[in-house]
């Protein structure tokens, strides 16, 4: 658990989950704390904060003297002498800021490691391949991942496919598809992530929904911290609880998890309060014609500000126009996905990508 007391530190508290609420506790009813703010409840050991995570500062005792106020959060335990006048200012800042990551780094866990995979049964299900659609860090100039999009055999269209699946065939195809998508992305030589649509449902249909992933990305050599899982906002409403207790051990090996359509359904803000997702990926009808849309300018703002405080990613998808672009970026967003940089291309990883000028 992470805790802040405003104007004062961050806490770290680690243990058995019922050992840790019960201290919480007793802090929280100590008068002199005021003002604690639970930032994270759930394993933390390789969560990222900003660009730092957190680690043991090897600090002298005159760096401790300059250091005075600043918790001993350092990248890999780097001490601060370790760091620029610039980074050290950077780090301090996203702390005093209240900016906190959510991504977490693969790091293994007793309790948290998957049991071995389960033989399944393939679904009866039509042939298919994957189209991969890059999307774009702005910032950068890079490719941040790849969505895997399902394709018929011949580049033909999702729903083709899709439709003609029926009851549990579909999410044993939802399982059986993921696995493949990451074979496929590791023969094309995929060094991004790898964005993954999911079906929530499938983990009550299959207890391997989630243990397939982490264990076919290490099989093909990708690492579980670049696979993201893509679920729909309105997919996941009824079943938040049950779909946030079977992912959380799976966060300890890295994998990522987005909301895919965000803003499409009608329990958005509680979602990111309660999931607590790696990224978002704003709905389409959001970002359309958003230069010339004064109340979806005003949702989208507050979005970004909500975002950058939960320390979650927010990637524009079905970008269309150098003017949805251009407002998105001056608005802080970093991540774009749509044919104005590139489309879908079929069992490739394309390379190329046109980027407006900012």
């Amino acid at each position: 658990m992470l805790l802040y007391a405003e104007g004062d530190f961050f806490q770290v508290i680690e243990g058995h989950p019922d050992t840790v609420e019960e201290l919480f506790k007793k802090i929280s009813a100590d008068e002199r704390h005021g003002k604690v703010t639970v930032i994270i409840r759930e394993p933390i050991a390789q969560r990222s904060f900003a660009d730092w995570t957190m680690g043991y500062a090897d600090l002298s005792a005159e760096e401790a003297e300059s250091a005075i106020g600043v918790n001993d959060f350092f990248s890999k335990g780097n001490s601060l002498g370790d760091l620029t006048e610039g980074r050290a200012k950077k780090l301090l800042s996203a702390f005093k800021q209240g900016r906190w990551r959510s991504q977490i780094h693969g790091k293994k866990s007793p309790s948290a490691t998957p049991a071995r995979r389960e033989s399944t049964s393939k679904p009866d299900a039509p042939a298919f391949s994957y189209a991969f659609q890059p999307i774009v860090n702005a910032s950068t100039g890079n490719i941040f991942s790849y969505e895997a999009l399902v394709r018929g055999p011949n580049n033909e269209p999702a729903g083709e496919v899709l439709g003609k699946l029926t009851g549990s065939d579909q999410y044993k195809f939802d399982e059986h598809s993921r696995t493949l998508a990451i074979e496929m992305a590791a023969k094309l030589g995929i060094d991004t992530r790898l964005n993954l649509n999911m079906m929530p449902r499938s983990i009550e249909f299959s207890s391997t929904a989630l243990t397939s992933v982490v264990e076919t990305a290490k099989e093909v050599g990708i690492e579980p911290n670049r696979i993201v899982l893509e679920i729909l906002e309105n997919e996941i409403i009824n079943n938040v609880d049950r779909f946030r207790e079977e992912v959380e051990s799976y966060r300890i090996h890295g994998i990522n998890f987005a909301i895919d359509d965000f803003g499409a359904g009608y329990a958005g803000l509680n979602l990111l309060a309660d999931f607590q997702p790696d990224i978002i990926k704003l709905d389409m009808a959001l970002v359309r014609g958003i230069e010339s849309n004064g109340p979806r300018q005003a949702i989208v703002r507050g979005l970004t500000r909500t975002c950058m405080d939960l320390g979650i990613d927010i990637i524009a998808e079905g970008i269309e126009t150098q003017d949805e672009f251009l407002w998105l970026r001056n608005e802080g967003v970093e991540l774009f996905q749509g044919l104005l940089l590139a489309g879908p291309a079929f069992e490739q990883l394309a390379v190329s990508f046109s980027l407006p000028e900012q």
